[in-house]
């Protein structure tokens, strides 16, 4: 009888208290980042558990963007600035809005595969002789990235390249398709802005076929499908451009009958020039190509292929997106092969070079520049001078969670400020063109 007399009165103290019918408050917004025009009115939209909550909104810098009471923003001048919303029980969510003057005619995104912080100043130290001196780490803004993946917090190339391209997290090894989820294909970038009459073109050091090209313009549920990777890029994304390693799912015959002018040797590739086709594809033999370190001159380099492509879509009337990707920094790190390793990634500085030469004098193109996840778990332990690789260590012949570099110049604003994550590439190009 005391135990029921007892427990009677706890349920109507937690009646008294409402701790049955009171729901944990919480505040959602439905873009973390965006980007607007100057003097635009665009609208965040919050979404609490309690449908009757009071939202309250504050800009960090009404100089730059305010926002009322219903979450529309207003452009005042270009900028960046912190949106916040908030519910009468002080739960917070927050948005970085960016407002430019203009939008750029052209995207260049640059990505090291497997390239990190220490895979950098490891590259500046052999260079030039001490950390902090490769040219792209002076573009204008820098930040730092997250790259988890929906099924790991160490992400592979395909799930990293499926978040850039398309704003979505995926499980590791697929490639644009919704897993998990109802395995739709999940629209990239390259398709995006194709449909908005962009050139577009997809460059590495890789196979062409490989899981970063294949992020930005195929849809399988597995990177091995390099046969359907193939055929999505011939007959339904067809990026302008195709620059890479050859076979593993692509033959010339098959990108010739496709209408891609096709190039499979050094020789036919500096012959390219614009005239009436409007697709190239060059197949540089059977799998990756040579590491730096072993061969530079067969074939062209990184940025040979980044002149070429640049030559190629730099007439397009509406202006381009170009993907270009140093893929053996990567298998070099698998490798832990830390000269191979920094071969590649001052190739990978050349070719960003190489692209700042070309924009120099432009002021309608933003260059990203940024890894899809750092490999080895590289650790630079002592400097040697230029010219003598640095002592190093590695952890593991795989990726790994560590936050990789992402840097941009051709903007007046920094589009990269505040937290970043790898799915925030897409979302702030689709920002620029939408």
């Amino acid at each position: 009888m005391r135990t029921l007399v007892l427990c009677i009165i706890i349920l109507v103290c937690l009646l008294l208290t409402g701790c049955f019918y009171r729901p944990v408050e919480y505040c959602e917004l439905d873009s973390y980042r965006k980007i607007i025009m100057t003097g635009e009115t665009e609208r965040l939209h919050a979404v609490t558990d309690i449908k009757s909550e009071t939202l309250f909104w504050e800009s960090s810098d009404e100089t730059v963007i305010t926002a009322d009471a219903e979450g529309n923003l207003f452009g005042v001048s270009p900028g960046n600035a912190v949106v916040t919303v908030s519910t009468a029980a002080g739960h917070e969510k927050e948005c970085f809005v960016t407002v430019v003057a203009e939008i750029p005619e052209n995207l260049i995104l640059f990505i090291g595969d497997g390239m990190g912080f220490e895979q950098i100043k490891a590259a500046g130290m052999y260079k030039n002789g001490s950390e902090g001196t490769l040219s792209f780490e002076s573009l204008d803004f820098a930040n730092t990235m997250t790259t988890y993946s929906a099924s790991s917090r160490v992400t592979d190339s395909a799930a990293s390249a499926t978040a850039m391209a398309t704003g979505r997290k995926v499980t590791n090894g697929v490639i644009s398709m919704a897993i998990p989820g109802k395995r739709n294909d999940l629209e990239s970038i390259v398709e995006t802005l194709s449909a908005l009459g962009k050139k577009t073109g997809l460059v590495t050091t890789c196979f062409i076929t490989h899981a970063t090209p294949a992020g930005f313009g195929a849809h399988t549920d597995s990177r091995f499908n390099v046969r359907e990777i193939a055929a999505d890029y011939l007959s339904g994304s067809r990026p302008n451009i195709l620059f890479g390693g050859g076979e593993n799912g692509l033959s010339p015959v098959e990108s010739e009958a496709a209408g891609y002018h096709t190039v499979t040797d050094k020789a036919g590739f500096i012959g390219l020039v614009q005239d009436s086709f409007d697709y190239y594809s060059a197949q540089f033999g059977t799998y990756h190509l040579p590491y730096m370190y072993d061969d530079p001159d067969t074939y062209p380099q990184l940025s040979m292929m980044t002149e070429k492509a640049l030559e190629l879509l730099e007439t397009s009337p509406n202006g381009f997106f170009l993907m270009i990707e140093g893929g053996r920094i990567d298998q070099a790190g698998h490798d832990n092969d830390i000269a191979r390793n920094i071969f590649e990634v001052i190739e990978f500085e050349d070719a960003i070079d190489s692209a700042l030469a070309w924009m120099s004098g432009r002021d309608d193109t933003v260059i990203i520049v940024t890894a899809d996840h750092e490999t080895g778990g590289l650790k630079v332990l002592a400097n040697n001078g230029p010219g003598v690789l640095p002592d190093v260590s590695w952890s593991t012949d795989y990726h790994t969670s560590k936050e990789v570099p992402v840097l941009c110049t051709g903007s007046e604003e920094n589009i990269i400020f505040g937290e970043f994550d790898n799915t925030h590439i897409h979302d702030l190009i689709a920002d620029f063109y939408k």
